[in-house]
């Protein structure tokens, strides 16, 4: 049933991801349908996507103080603000993933580093490998939400 309630969140979350990275025009075509206030909340990509990926690790289980979560979503939510353009001179979706991967740290501290460590991996490769080969923006951005809650899946397995 984990795996369900996973599969949920990552619909959710790339709904979330590609509403984040939506211009004007491209909100009014594709998302139209939806409520005014969904389109004009600013954040949606940023708070949306790191508060499903902490929704993610209670369901998977994760044992850690409060505050870890709290500092995750913090990192979280700095980590997909950017795609690093800055540092490489170009959108580095490998390193976008391994970051946003990076951001549970606090979370790893107490509880399955070493699968929290294989996740930043799994992040950089599937977002940056997806990135690379798909060329249509909307799919390229649902798939890199989608891949965030899931791949918590990775915890129970490992």
């Amino acid at each position: 049933m984990t795996i369900v309630y996973l599969i949920i969140l990552s619909c959710i979350s790339a709904c979330l991801y590609r509403l984040g990275g939506c211009g004007p025009a491209d909100l009014e075509k594709e998302w139209g349908w939806l409520p005014r206030w969904v389109s004009a909340f600013p954040k949606k990509r940023d708070l949306g996507c790191g508060l499903l990926v902490i929704a993610g690790c209670f369901i998977v289980g994760l044992q850690a103080p409060w505050w870890t979560y709290v500092l995750a979503v913090g990192l979280m939510w700095a980590s997909l603000s950017t795609y690093w353009d800055f540092m490489f001179g170009y959108d580095n979706h490998w390193f976008h993933g391994f970051m946003i991967g990076l951001s549970m740290f606090p979370i790893a501290i107490y509880d399955e580093p070493l699968a929290l460590g294989i996740r930043c991996l799994a992040l950089a490769v599937l977002m940056g490998g997806y990135s690379a080969l798909e060329g249509n923006a909307t799919r390229e951005e649902l798939g890199r939400g989608f891949v965030m809650p899931i791949t918590l899946g990775l915890l129970i397995w490992l």
